[in-house]
């Protein structure tokens, strides 16, 4: 008995000694990985809660003409941000919002043969001591918003967007439209993470845009 006794005291210092090391380990990883941010998830009496996933759609997307002869676009979008991007968001990343017009030729038999595509590029930058949101489109000069909501609407409009002269769209052409993040904008050591996270994506596939 006096053995058992004894083989167990060591065993227990043992086990005690490497839940320190274990602990270190941990506390060692999540100081040198500063970019590898946890979903933030509130708690539940069954554990931890969903969180809602980021979506980004576009309805009734139509083009008209304007008086100069070009291809005008409408139609509305609805953006909802995870809690994963309005955090990187606060923390200073840049989020780059890609609109893609594209006019294709459908084909039963192959990929679809992509005639034009006009893209429109904007940067959202938050600005902790002004505490505005900064749009840049195109590499314009920025415009300042104090509200999220206003500033998305700059980056992802789609209602008066002039996209191509009205030659351009032939018979037999599909318009098509798509709304996206573009995740290889991001710092490279987010890249990685936005491919293999649902957070990170953000898009609204491809739209048809009804002609004119």
């Amino acid at each position: 008995m006096a053995f058992s006794m004894l083989a167990c005291k060591r065993l227990l210092r043992a086990a005690q000694g490497l839940c320190g090391v274990t602990r270190g380990l941990m506390v060692l990883v999540s100081l040198s990985s500063p970019m590898a941010w946890a979903n933030p998830t509130d708690t539940t009496p069954n554990g931890p809660a969903s969180v809602p996933a980021a979506s980004l759609t576009v309805a009734q997307a139509s083009a008209d003409l304007d008086d100069t002869g070009w291809i005008v676009l409408s139609g509305q979008v609805s953006v909802s941000l995870s809690p994963v991007l309005v955090q990187a968001i606060e923390r200073g990343v840049t989020l780059s919002f890609l609109s893609e017009f594209s006019l294709v030729r459908p084909r039963w038999w192959w990929w679809d043969e992509e005639r034009v595509q006009v893209k429109r590029l904007a940067n959202l930058t938050f600005h902790p001591v002004s505490r505005q949101f900064r749009v840049s489109v195109d590499g314009a000069k920025p415009q300042a918003f104090a509200d999220l909501t206003e500033a998305l609407k700059a980056c992802l409009a789609v209602r008066g967007w002039r996209v191509v002269p009205a030659s351009e769209w032939s018979d037999g052409l599909e318009g098509r439209l798509r709304l996206q993040l573009d995740p290889s904008a991001l710092p490279k050591a987010l890249q990685v993470t936005a491919i293999a996270s649902e957070d990170w994506i953000l898009s609204s596939g491809r739209v048809r845009v009804l002609q004119p």
